[in-house]
């Protein structure tokens, strides 16, 4: 923010003492503007993936087990984030310095480790296929009848079964529409929905999100919430598809739970 208002000043000061030169400069200097946000963003991404496969390449090779990923995460990730700066070069250095820079690096890490670090994927993935499926797996505690009764309940996790409707895309997110019933409700993820089509009946495990007045995609919305999907099972297929850093939801979801 202090290197934007920089800019902005000496824009002001080249404006008076320079009159033929205005618009070259005040482009130029607009330009400058733009392309130091997502510089300052790709930087920033480009420092937390190399911490993440920092981490990744730190822990061992011959985990067996979905329990044990935690306390070597844990491990791994004390000793890489403590050398940051030993292992960024110096440009990235100066961008850590800066403040809020550390912590955004740190806000990101989990996210960017579980996309990044295969070995770590392997095993989740193969941990939650070995789940067997029961009539128990997949559990639902949330119908068309409940909507309007679980609004002050909007941190538990919901889980609802319904035929999709259509698509739509808002900030960059994918959104599914979702026939519940009579009712409709838009799930919003990051979860890659190539392998739901129109009218496949699913189900979806998530958090119950009101709608702020000021959010837009109200307008979507015939009711005041949205649905944070963490995974998507689609019935007829068997298909699971779930986000990154819900692994531990999704077991006990198919495992015959509603996770807490």
């Amino acid at each position: 923010m202090r290197f934007m208002l920089k800019l902005l000043i000496f824009q002001k000061q080249i404006h008076l003492k320079i009159k033929g030169h205005n618009y070259m400069i005040k482009s130029f200097l607009f330009i400058l503007l733009l392309i130091s946000i997502p510089i300052h963003s790709q930087s920033i991404e480009s420092i937390t993936e190399k911490i993440s496969i920092k981490i990744c390449d730190c822990m061992r090779d011959d985990l067996e087990s979905y329990s044990e990923i935690k306390p070597e995460f844990n491990k791994c990730y004390d000793k890489e984030f403590n050398q940051i700066f030993n292992i960024v070069d110096a440009d990235e250095h100066e961008i850590l310095v800066k403040d809020g820079a550390l912590e955004k690096v740190k806000n990101s890490i989990v996210q960017t480790f579980n996309t990044k670090c295969e070995k770590v994927n392997k095993l989740i993935k193969s941990e939650i296929e070995s789940i067997k499926v029961t009539q128990k797996s997949y559990p639902t505690n949330l119908d068309e009848t409940d909507f309007y009764e679980v609004l002050d309940n909007s941190r538990e996790i919901f889980a609802l079964e319904g035929i999709v409707m259509g698509f739509r895309e808002t900030e960059n997110t994918p959104n599914l529409k979702l026939k519940v019933g009579n009712n409709y409700i838009w799930i919003l993820s990051s979860i890659d929905y190539d392998f739901v089509k129109k009218e496949d009946r699913i189900k979806v495990l998530g958090y119950l999100i009101p709608l702020k007045n000021k959010n837009f995609k109200k307008s979507l919305n015939q009711n005041n919430f949205q649905i944070l999907g963490l995974g998507i099972y689609k019935i007829d297929s068997k298909e699971l598809k779930f986000m990154s850093g819900s692994e531990s939801q999704i077991m006990n979801w198919k495992k015959g739970e509603i996770p807490e």
